[in-house]
């Protein structure tokens, strides 16, 4: 429900009168933020533990099949207490994986979504920097993914910088082919081991600076 207050502030006018809502639509600017700012609250003892949420979209995550029951208890038992309602045709339950915010989460780890790999895969050479443009948004959605992008990709960015001077050149192509080939396997980010030292690289290169902790 809106904020009786900040009804007025949603006000319309059509050709009979004018009205507000008094629930809160999609639109408006803060929407998103209230929204998030809610679902934490209503789960804030599960968000971490047992469950995410962004906005949205949940997913309740479980180690064993008996424990998931148990967990999609608590769940539901939140959502009635606060009168929520869940979208049926949207429910998934009792996988092992599945997309999540445009990643595969898996049994396995967090992997890559194959669409975004196949659009760089079946992607033909740039001709233009538009094309560049192009490519550089698909790499850089899977940035998490690619170690070393900036290094890797020095050569294709560098074209963004000097649209005017545009020359699709051997250490572009060769860059393009490299992620071509690393796409054609999903890469995994693998759920980290807290038992275990986390080490971090570091890797320092001309024109990049690369960190990553394993």
């Amino acid at each position: 429900m809106m904020y009786p207050p900040d009804e007025v502030h949603t006000s319309f006018i059509t050709n009979h009168a004018n009205y507000c809502y008094q629930v809160m639509p999609f639109g408006l600017k803060n929407v998103g933020a209230t929204y998030q700012r809610l679902m934490d609250k209503v789960f804030h003892q599960q968000i971490g533990r047992n469950m995410e949420v962004y906005v949205d979209d949940m997913v309740v995550k479980t180690t064993s099949a008996e424990d998931h029951a148990a967990d999609l208890t608590e769940v539901f038992g939140q959502i009635r207490k606060h009168n929520m309602r869940l979208s049926l045709e949207k429910c998934i339950f009792g996988v092992q994986g599945g997309k999540f915010l445009g990643f595969m989460i898996t049994n396995r780890g967090i992997e890559a979504n194959l669409e975004k790999c196949k659009a760089i895969i079946q992607m033909q050479s740039p001709q233009n920097v538009k094309e560049v443009q192009r490519l550089a948004g698909r790499l850089v959605s899977l940035s998490r993914f690619i170690p070393r992008l900036a290094e890797k990709a020095g050569p294709i960015f560098t074209l963004l910088r000097k649209p005017k001077n545009f020359e699709w050149t051997d250490r572009c192509e060769e860059a393009f082919k490299s992620f071509k080939a690393f796409l054609t396997t999903s890469p995994i980010l693998q759920r980290p081991n807290h038992q275990a030292d986390l080490l971090l690289y570091l890797i320092v290169a001309e024109g990049a600076i690369t960190a990553v902790i394993v």
